[in-house]
């Protein structure tokens, strides 16, 4: 679709990348008395729009992510069908995923800083805290099926926002079919690769290897095939995370190995416990000791406050004034992304 091309109510201002089954364009709607906003236009690609189970699904995401409303969720605004194309509006986020800061501070050699792994792991956890809670409204818990980096969105000013809710289901604990298991296998929990029930557990196990990642710089399972990839997070096998970084806080690398074993009854029972415990994890995340013991069990609690935001705008924003960290600082064209 061309620049200024139109597209039911909105116009097109310009595409931001393209997957399997979709596309997502910067658009713009405008209104009367002069109203106007920018979103993140999500459509079905041409190709997709007979296939009845993608679409289906298309709609299943909009209609469970539209009733998510979280600080640390991507907010999905309206959803709808223009000449036979399904497509979706969500929030336009200005800022990276979290797997281009990854792999940025992989090329300079060096550990994410731990303040900055913690943000993300403790605002991450509080979205998960949220969505797989049924809420007062009626809202069955979600199980998202999907945490990974790519799907966690960070904005220059500040903020974490988990994103895509496209293979969501409602946290019933039903089976899957082996012909339904979606997601990324490095990520996803051995009961969901292998088509078992999965319940919120599923996710935290998700959220583990992510965290895992931030402070190894490195996927605990990873292999060079699927199928190895695959026995290892089964087996429990992986090298052990205080081997590899040696400077996270005891406390915090024993829940993480606790959230990437196999067995699900031997992870925490759910991403709320998992706030109560990081609330406790040196440095401390939390500004008072009230907050400590307040934030982490509110029903739709917020991740629990870091001692500072600064970091994640301070790596986000930072001017490249040496080459060698040109990679990271120097932004590319437009960094607006939404998955």
């Amino acid at each position: 679709m061309q620049r200024d091309a139109q597209f039911g109510a909105f116009r097109i201002v310009r595409r931001l990348g393209v997957g399997g089954m979709a596309e997502t364009f910067i658009a713009e709607r405008r209104g009367p008395a002069g109203f106007e906003q920018r979103v993140c236009l999500k459509r079905v690609l041409p190709a997709f729009c007979e296939d009845e189970a993608f679409v289906a699904m298309f709609q299943n995401e909009a209609r469970l992510a539209a009733r998510l409303s979280h600080p640390h969720i991507a907010q999905v605004y309206d959803f709808g069908e223009v000449d036979s194309q399904w497509w979706m509006t969500l929030e336009l986020i200005d800022g990276i995923d979290l797997r281009a800061l990854l792999d940025a501070v992989r090329k300079l050699g060096q550990p994410m800083p731990l303040d900055l792994t913690l943000l993300i792991f403790a605002d991450v956890c509080a979205a998960l805290a949220y969505a797989h809670e049924p809420s007062r409204d009626g809202r069955p818990g979600i199980v998202h099926r999907d945490v990974s980096p790519s799907n966690v969105l960070l904005s220059y000013d500040g903020a974490v926002k988990l994103a895509d809710f496209g293979i969501a289901k409602p946290a019933s604990g039903d089976r899957a079919t082996a012909s339904g298991v979606k997601g990324k296998v490095p990520y996803m929990s051995p009961e969901q690769a292998l088509g078992g029930a999965v319940d919120g557990r599923s996710d935290l196990f998700s959220l583990g290897v992510m965290a895992y990642e931030m402070l190894a710089e490195r996927r605990p399972f990873d292999c060079p095939t699927d199928l190895a990839t695959l026995a290892n997070l089964v087996a429990g096998t992986h090298p052990k995370l205080a081997d590899l970084a040696p400077h996270a806080p005891p406390a915090l690398v024993t829940l993480i190995e606790r959230l990437i074993a196999p067995s699900r009854d031997a992870r925490p029972a759910s991403a709320s416990d998992v706030l109560v415990a990081l609330s406790s994890t040196p440095p401390p995340l939390l500004r008072s000791s009230q907050e400590r013991t307040q934030a982490p069990i509110r029903r739709h609690q917020r991740a629990p406050r870091p001692c500072q935001r600064g970091p994640l705008r301070h790596w986000l924003r930072r001017p490249s004034r040496s080459p060698h960290r040109a990679s990271l600082w120097l932004r590319p064209r437009d960094h607006r992304l939404a998955r």
